[in-house]
């Protein structure tokens, strides 16, 4: 297990070398649209109307927290890059275990830069967040969304080993319809999602079920999406 969990970290590592620039840009973009996202959410409390908008751009900034740019995320319909990282470390070889193992905590670390990044520049910079939620009650806010972006991203980063570049896209898509349509007929049924999640947040804090439920259910799916992919990549075929 050890040697797994080195392994790993050296993948991890190479990525983020290679990729730093491509992170920067994530970084740079977390920061710009927890900057103007956050100004509809801060608003919600005065201006009901923009539940709307606040539901659609929040859950696809959260789903995007446990990624960052990258080459390989560029070009996975045009060169199919995923397959071909899975055909490179066949032939190295490197075990799923490890190549499994590297993913997830890819999606770890970049869910927890990004998703500081993101709730840090909510809360320090819109002051309509902090009227809304204390500070307990915005980490539950934090630890809720955050196990949503967990959840989503598991399907995802699973999409991306398990598929081809262009199954992953309509995939991909096909899920993002999903969870729009979701959010439009939560919507128009009362139930705004974001503002929701606020009020059961601000009156009950860390004491909500709600979190510990989605949080541990994120926590969940990264460990589900280890197992699938284990057992996944050797049947796939990279030819």
């Amino acid at each position: 297990m050890a040697g797994t969990w080195r392994q790993a970290w050296l993948i991890v590592g190479r990525e983020f070398k290679i990729d730093r620039y491509y992170v920067a840009g994530s970084i740079v973009f977390v920061l710009y649209m927890a900057f103007f996202g956050g100004m509809a959410i801060a608003k919600l409390h005065e201006e009901p109307r923009l539940s709307l908008v606040a539901d659609l751009i929040f859950w696809i900034v959260v789903s995007m927290v446990g990624y960052y740019f990258s080459r390989r995320i560029t070009k996975y319909i045009t060169e199919d890059s995923y397959t071909q990282m899975l055909a490179y470390y066949r032939v190295m070889p490197i075990s799923p275990q490890v190549i499994a193992m590297a993913r997830c905590l890819q999606l770890i670390l970049a869910t927890l830069i990004n998703g500081t990044l993101l709730f840090g520049t909510l809360y320090l910079f819109h002051s309509g967040i902090r009227e809304q939620m204390n500070i307990e009650s915005f980490i539950a806010f934090s630890l809720l969304w955050t196990g949503f972006g967990l959840l989503l991203n598991s399907i995802y980063i699973t999409f991306e080993l398990m598929l081809r570049g262009k199954a992953y896209f309509w995939y991909s898509l096909i899920l993002t319809v999903i969870l729009t349509a979701a959010v439009l007929i939560l919507h128009f049924s009362g139930v705004p999602i974001v503002e929701g999640t606020i009020r059961i947040c601000a009156s009950k804090g860390l004491a909500s079920p709600l979190v510990w439920i989605l949080f541990g259910a994120g926590a969940a799916s990264v460990y589900a999406a280890y197992v699938f992919i284990v057992r996944g990549i050797p049947l796939r075929d990279l030819a």
